[in-house]
């Protein structure tokens, strides 16, 4: 027992050896007490037993009192456990939830250079600031003073997509376009 637990206990022990000597009032006070007891807070069931009772009465009460506590306790104890655990769940999901972000980042961006026509996205990607909160001006101005790494600005077209100076051509009239187009004649 605590220091406290003693002294209150020593103090209802008393107090107890007075109420021995009056029973007759005890009795009474006893039987309304009773009555009372199932509507009396938990300080005011304290206060009736330091008030007076009987030893066994008491003792019983204090039983009582400890089993309630302990039982408090341990539910305490469970519902601290249970919220760490949720704690560290709630972490592991933010966790992912940030990874998800970053890569959902990097995958705009990497669209974004692509579609402005960038030769080597993954290394550009990596100049782009954490941030930066418009890419589609920040790769205009880096396509600007680093004109070497953009290409031509990509195009997509359906999949049947033909050129017109290439349709209906033999095979020896499609390696003459492309001899032309080399030497940038045609």
């Amino acid at each position: 027992m605590s220091g406290t637990q003693d002294a209150i206990s020593a103090e209802i022990f008393s107090q107890s050896e007075q109420a021995a000597e009056k029973p007759a009032e005890n009795a009474a006070e006893a039987k309304e007490n009773e009555g009372a007891k199932k509507k009396l807070t938990p300080s005011e069931k304290m206060d009736a037993l330091l008030r007076g009772a009987t030893p066994k009465g008491m003792r019983r009460e204090i039983e009582k009192l400890r089993k309630e506590s302990a039982k408090y306790r341990i539910s305490a104890r469970e519902e601290a456990a249970q919220r760490s655990a949720l704690q560290e769940k709630a972490d592991a999901i933010q966790k992912e939830l940030d990874n998800l972000k970053e890569s959902n980042r990097n995958l705009k961006i990497m669209r974004a250079l692509d579609n402005a026509g960038c030769l080597k996205s993954e290394l550009v990607a990596k100049d782009i600031p954490a941030d930066c909160a418009d890419f589609e001006e920040f790769i205009e101005n880096y396509k600007n003073e680093n004109g070497f790494l953009f290409g031509i600005k990509k195009q997509s077209h359906g999949g049947n997509f033909k050129p017109q100076n290439s349709q209906n051509l033999t095979p020896s009239q499609r390696m003459d376009n492309y001899i032309r187009k080399a030497l940038r004649r045609g």
